[in-house]
């Protein structure tokens, strides 16, 4: 009986674990992605200081509208916290959401059009730059892949 009651412990613990933490689904990604882009051409500027500018996801936080979807998003997935933003420039923002092993993924969002390889000095990425791998739809938004 002991046996019993612990794979049934160990199955419990495991779904109760795995259902509070989770990340962003992917049909909502682009829309966090979006939001973040906003705020930060909203609030800051390559003048102001030196670039890459990192701006965590507290200060986004604090500078979303509470009722907003991205607010909602930052409070309700675990991914999102642990997303890097940076200004690179008036018209670049990268926002970094994965860093499997040696490897970093996430968007690009830029005004110019963008494909290939792309150089981003300052981000401490192989050979300082970034490989694009597709647009999403028809938006200023790219998925990079880059390793550090």
């Amino acid at each position: 009986m002991n046996r019993v009651h612990l794979v049934i412990f160990t199955l419990l613990t495991c779904i109760l674990f795995s259902s509070c933490r989770y990340g962003v689904p992917d049909e909502k990604r682009i829309d966090v992605i979006s939001g973040i882009a906003e705020i930060v051409y909203d609030n800051y500027t390559s003048d102001d200081t030196e670039t890459p500018l990192y701006i965590s996801m507290t200060e986004i936080e604090e500078l979303a509208d509470k009722n907003s979807e991205l607010y909602k998003a930052i409070e309700k997935y675990d991914d999102v916290q642990e997303y890097k933003v940076h200004l690179l420039d008036d018209n670049k923002i990268i926002i970094v959401t994965e860093v499997p092993g040696l490897q970093v993924n996430g968007y690009l969002i830029s005004d110019e059009e963008l494909e290939g390889r792309i150089t981003i000095p300052g981000m401490g990425f192989d050979a300082d730059s970034v490989i694009i791998l597709n647009r999403i739809e028809d938006s200023n938004i790219y998925y990079f892949s880059a390793g550090q």
